[in-house]
């Protein structure tokens, strides 16, 4: 009873931050989504006719089939680097958000909470969008349902990418230096957690690489669920357990490195 009611405190105090979230967002939520999507389209189409016109297939389907969840589990991977890094920063520290939240009831665990739940469902009009496209037009998403089931595995995924960019972020005491986040762990994800190419194919160094990072283990429930192919037991279990230890691990470590910031 007593974590039910704490619960219930913790995601009340929330629901402020989200709503003055909610008011911004009102106000440039066309040039964000088109930001976003834009970016997303340009590696689908350039890779997946580029690309696909020298490599038909892949993994035993079309390439652009093959791409498509790859360019839907990375788009999380950016977005949230890029809210939790610099969106974070700039209400912590340049506008002074932080402190004037908390002279009210609302505590630092719950901000940091709604700012990942914030910038986790600003991606979701990017994904859906690029769903409808990829799978109406280009017809390039087999399973309908496996479409509905890929959303609640890249929210979660999103929120493992966020709370691993705020442990960045509370190391970080110059905006310059979040460019290294980009360059060091962002950049090398997207291109080497199976995206573009199969993974099984890849040479030893390489693949073991690979499964070190999480976008591969998104992608690895995502493509599946897009493409119709079978999941096992073991596999949904052992990925969906290493996006949610990233998840709590890295939001808890986040809270305690930001308290000891902001007493500093």
């Amino acid at each position: 009873m007593t974590s039910v009611i704490y619960l219930r405190d913790f995601f009340a105090n929330i629901r402020p931050i989200l709503l003055r979230f909610g008011y911004e967002y009102r106000t440039v939520w066309k040039a964000q989504i088109v930001r976003d999507l834009i970016d997303r389209l340009l590696y689908l189409f350039a890779f997946g006719f580029g690309m696909g016109a020298l490599v038909t297939s892949m993994d035993g389907m079309p390439y652009l089939t093959f791409l498509v969840p790859g360019i839907a589990a990375s788009t999380g991977v950016f977005v949230m680097t890029m809210a939790m890094t610099y969106g974070v920063w700039e209400r912590s520290t340049s506008y002074k958000l932080y402190p004037a939240w908390l002279a009210t009831p609302v505590r630092l665990p719950q901000i940091l909470m709604a700012e990942l739940l914030y910038a986790t469902l600003r991606t979701l009009p990017s994904i859906l969008i690029l769903f409808l496209l990829a799978g109406f037009v280009l017809g390039a998403i087999p399973s309908f349902w496996g479409a509905v089931l890929a959303l609640p595995v890249l929210m979660l995924a999103n929120l493992a990418f966020g709370a691993i960019a705020m442990c960045f972020t509370v190391h970080i005491y110059r905006p310059l230096h979040f460019a290294y986040v980009n360059t060091l762990w962002a950049t090398p994800m997207f291109l080497f957690s199976g995206v573009f190419f199969d993974l099984s194919q890849a040479p030893a160094p390489l693949y073991w690489f690979s499964q070190a990072l999480p976008l591969t283990h998104v992608i690895s429930l995502v493509r599946p669920l897009l493409t119709g192919q079978e999941l096992t037991a073991l596999q949904v279990v052992t990925d969906l357990g290493v996006l949610l230890t990233l998840f709590i691990g890295g939001y808890a470590y986040a809270c305690w490195r930001f308290q000891k910031r902001l007493l500093d």
